[in-house]
């Protein structure tokens, strides 16, 4: 009757794809840091598209000075990284177009930051992207939707197990 008060799909506090493209395991991200989950748990992505979004309503809290990584920390208190590429870090900023600024307020789907996929292409640059919870000893979550196809902005990655699941509605 009140799908719109679904007490465990809240749109504020939700962590949903950044990109329309295939959800992997992050053991599949061919570098070791993400791949053995050292900087945290989360989900990598594979896709077509130029533009990252906004996978939560939160603030962004860093944007690497070579554009290739973007933190967020959702309204909820889970810190999220987003890195773009392998070794992309490399390209000091090259080929990267952010579209916010640091302490920047955002909404799920805004867009974040622009590729130039023909440079990456020319360069031979693997773009998957992972999506990383840097505090996760300190929230509970779980990872969704690996080994399918997501929607930017519809697809769950991230849920909250054990808390306040009411969101106070």
């Amino acid at each position: 009757m009140f799908a719109f008060l679904n007490k465990n799909k809240h749109p504020d506090k939700r962590i949903l794809a950044p990109v329309t493209g295939k959800c992997v395991d992050l053991s599949k991200v061919p570098d070791p840091l993400f791949a053995k989950k050292v900087m945290g748990d989360g989900a990598a992505f594979i896709y077509d598209g130029d533009t990252i979004f906004s996978p939560c309503q939160g603030s962004v809290s860093m944007i690497a000075s070579t554009k290739h990584a973007i933190g967020l920390m959702s309204i909820s208190g889970i810190e999220i990284l987003l890195h773009v590429g392998i070794d992309t870090v490399n390209l000091h900023g090259e080929g990267f177009t952010t579209l916010i600024s640091k302490d920047e307020i955002v909404k799920i789907g805004r867009p974040l930051l622009r590729i130039n996929r023909n440079l990456m292409q020319e360069k031979k640059i693997d773009l998957i992207t992972s999506l990383v919870v840097t505090n996760g000893s300190s929230v509970d979550i779980k990872i969704e939707n690996i080994g399918t196809q997501v929607t930017q902005g519809l697809s769950e990655i991230i849920v909250e197990k054990n808390g306040d699941n009411n969101y106070g509605l």
